[in-house]
């Protein structure tokens, strides 16, 4: 079966970013946004992304800065920019040698127009209908599961959070190791599940992991960096942590939701 392709949508209009991610998962995507154009490199990072949907015009990052930017650090994930005024952002695309045809203009509309183009962009057969739904239904629709997520960066926190409650997980997080253990030490009996970035401040991660160990053999852990493999396996290893467990970012969210679903079965809450 053909993995599903990762959007990454950025819009700093809330409303915008939920129905975009609304459509495109009941449309066999995997779309994860941001309402921060600050985050997208180390969004970037984190997650395998296939395709990116920018508007151009936000307070905090222009859509043309992130575009130059991803083009300095020749980062050729394909673009496609998203506008109310086309007309007045003309000449400027022009400049960046975008034309209409990377252009999805607002309002959307009932999508057709957006996601022929967004098709056309990934090389895919357009889908005619919602697909996935009722089976993915039936797998979560009894999920006891409680994730907790200790990740330095909240907005890629939030973005996996945002994921797995989607799959009706519950998940709590929080962005240094001590605060991470310090939860865990009082509520081992209500995580499932631990999703652990390993470079941490408070607390290092292979420490929390060891940790949270000896207070709960049986927790299913998740080691996650974005560090050289080889040196965060050894330090797994030190800790008698299976180093094959590791998970390189960025991580592709297909792989890494039925990596979170197995998880959940070992654990019998799904």
């Amino acid at each position: 079966m053909e993995k599903k392709s990762t959007i990454l949508i950025v819009d700093d209009e809330k409303q915008v970013v939920e129905l975009l991610v609304t459509h495109f998962r009941r449309r066999n995507y995997q779309p994860i946004a941001t309402v921060n154009p600050k985050v997208v490199e180390q969004t970037l990072k984190t997650f395998e992304v296939h395709l990116i949907l920018v508007d151009l015009r936000m307070e905090k990052r222009s859509g043309y800065d992130i575009i130059e930017s991803l083009r300095k650090q020749n980062i050729n994930i394909p673009v496609l920019v998203m506008t109310a005024y086309l007309q007045d952002e003309k000449k400027n695309l022009e400049k960046l040698g975008i034309t209409e045809n990377q252009v999805i203009q607002k309002p959307f509309g009932d999508f057709s127009k957006a996601e022929a183009l967004i098709n056309k962009v990934l090389n895919k057969v357009l889908i005619p209908g919602e697909v996935g739904s009722e089976y993915e239904d039936r797998i979560y629709r009894n999920n006891r599961t409680k994730v907790l997520i200790v990740e330095d960066e909240r907005e890629i926190a939030e973005m996996l959070a945002e994921e797995l409650e989607s799959k009706k997980y519950e998940v709590k997080i929080f962005v240094n190791g001590k605060a991470g253990l310090d939860y865990f030490v009082q509520n081992k009996d209500n995580v499932h599940i631990a999703i652990i970035d390993l470079a941490l401040p408070g607390l290092s991660g292979d420490i929390l992991i060891q940790e949270m160990l000896k207070l709960k053999p049986d927790i299913q852990i998740m080691p996650v960096s974005g560090h050289y493999a080889s040196e965060i396996q050894h330090k797994l290893e030190l800790i008698n942590f299976p180093p094959e467990k590791l998970i390189v970012k960025p991580l592709h969210l297909e792989d890494f939701l039925e990596q979170v679903k197995v998880m959940a079965a070992n654990a019998g809450t799904l």
